[in-house]
């Protein structure tokens, strides 16, 4: 209803509706159009007669399994045992507790602890990079944990929740664990697992304090709060402060008019595409999920600063992967848009700066720089991996390098990583590890999948569609980068897990 009145009232409004009702129209009887719409039928009828396809939206039994099992009973018992200790002792001294000033105010966070949480990512999007230190990350985590367990002591219905955490991540963690141990220099490989613990703690935290679709929804913004708050700095660098070419990170033969390339908050442009690819999909969650149209305008606002921002990072491995996280969005949201969006797609190329044109043809450019620095570095991988495919050399880029070197030509300078995530993942931490992610990764898609089908709530299915999105399109940038280099965006990903993973349970609670 208040559409329709703002669209009758409002003259605004009211052109822009009657203009795409007569883009849609026309673009309905066009060719573009009908070979869209037969490409999308093709591939429902395949997938229809697919044995792959029907596996995956099958229910799944191995969660049964696996909260049946011994390991999990273990588990559940050595996390939640000492909380009921200290649950007992809270309660007999509860009255003393009461009149404490401190502890008034632990609960009054602790009430809304899920904006405790997006402040947090807030403060850990927004320190800029020559500001940031490692340890940051961990004293953020350290002081949510704190939060947690004095939530779930005075509070008899909350736990820590193992139940809804899938079991491959537990896999995934413990081969890490395991690298970490086996590790050829243990010492720096334990600096790199503190990240991984902080990652794997704060899911758990997502997972076991969120308890409805609204909690999870003022999360999701205020992630978008943090990610707008970076594209501000990114513009300020950009149009204020300037940013100067960097050689380093841009090839100028075959990127003649290309312009300084935005890297905002982290301190390097190809990281922070990564973080845009991973959130700017809950863009499309706050918009769908909003009922209130001035949020939705506002939403659609600010989306076109992101976008362009985006492409001022001058990273095509982003470029490229947001457009795939777009196609999984619009697929799971609406199978009949993806004609549009191909049409939208089309109509932009002419519109778009020479630069970034221009930057866009390098992808096939064999001469491009970045391209023969790739080759040059998996040549000496390939024949590391030989050797140690098997346990990895141990995390962290030290470990990584301090090994590489025996197998690096001279040519190549100092080597940070591989530039792929899953070559990097197996040569630091092994075959069991890469299996267990990739593994990971799978049943996140397949029981989100599941749950998108059975259409029970618009809402989760709208967090769940970004969820994986975000984590689709971060995954095809694994193949151009190692995207976990950097601990704020490792961090980030598992964010975005530990969400995937609520909206699972708020929907398998329904």
């Amino acid at each position: 209803m208040k559409m329709e009145y703002l669209i009758n009232n409002s003259l605004i409004i009211g052109y822009i509706y009657k203009l795409l009702m007569f883009v849609k129209n026309k673009f309905k009887d066009s060719l573009i159009y009908g070979l869209s719409i037969s490409f999308v039928k093709k591939i429902q009828y395949y997938l229809s007669y697919s044995k792959i396809w029907n596996y995956l939206k099958r229910p799944d039994y191995l969660d049964t399994i696996w909260r049946n099992s011994f390991i999990y009973r273990v588990l559940d018992k050595c996390l939640n045992g000492p909380i009921i200790f200290f649950r007992k002792f809270y309660l007999k001294y509860e009255e003393a507790f009461s009149y404490s000033y401190i502890f008034k105010f632990i609960k009054f966070l602790i009430s809304r602890f899920e904006i405790v949480i997006g402040l947090t990512l807030i403060f850990t999007f927004i320190i800029p990079d020559h500001r940031w230190y490692n340890i940051y990350g961990v004293l953020f985590t350290l002081i949510l944990l704190i939060l947690f367990i004095i939530k779930i002591i005075i509070e008899p219905a909350k736990s820590i929740d193992i139940f809804h955490l899938d079991f491959s991540l537990v896999l995934f963690f413990a081969t890490i664990t395991l690298a970490t141990v086996t590790s050829l220099f243990p010492r720096e490989s334990i600096n790199y697992f503190i990240y991984y613990l902080i990652s794997f703690i704060t899911v758990i935290i997502i997972i076991s304090s969120i308890d409805s679709t609204d909690e999870l929804n003022r999360l999701i913004e205020l992630l978008l709060m943090g990610t707008f708050l970076t594209v501000l700095y990114g513009i300020w660098q950009w149009k204020v402060v300037g940013i100067e070419v960097n050689p380093s990170l841009t090839d100028l033969t075959v990127n003649q008019s290309m312009s300084g390339r935005v890297f905002s908050t982290m301190g390097n442009p190809n990281i922070y595409g990564e973080l845009l690819v991973l959130t700017m999909p809950f863009l499309g969650t706050v918009f769908f999920n909003s009922k209130s149209w001035w949020k939705k305008a506002f939403i659609l606002c600010i989306s076109l600063p992101i976008v362009v921002i985006l492409l001022k990072t001058g990273s095509r491995s982003a470029w490229v992967s947001f457009a795939f996280a777009m196609f999984i969005f619009v697929f799971f949201k609406n199978k009949k848009l993806l004609p549009f969006m191909i049409l939208i797609g089309i109509l932009c190329i002419p519109i778009l700066p020479q630069s970034i044109y221009r930057r866009i043809l390098t992808i096939f450019n064999p001469n491009d720089s970045s391209i023969k620095y790739r080759k040059q570095i998996l040549e000496p991988a390939i024949p590391m991996l030989k050797n140690y495919w098997l346990g990895g050399v141990g995390l962290g880029n030290q470990v990584f390098n301090t090994i590489y070197k025996r197998y690096k030509s001279f040519a190549l300078k100092t080597v940070a990583h591989t530039h792929n995530l899953y070559l990097q993942l197996w040569l630091e931490a092994g075959i069991l590890a890469l299996g267990s992610f990739i593994l990971l990764i799978f049943r996140l898609f397949k029981k989100s999948m599941v749950l998108i089908f059975n259409k029970k709530d618009d809402s989760i299915n709208n967090i769940l569609i970004a969820c994986i999105s975000g984590i689709g399109g971060l995954m095809v940038m694994g193949f151009a980068d190692h995207v976990w280099f950097y601990n704020r965006i490792l961090f980030l990903f598992f964010i975005v897990v530990g969400i995937c993973l609520c909206g699972l349970k708020l929907l398998n609670k329904q």
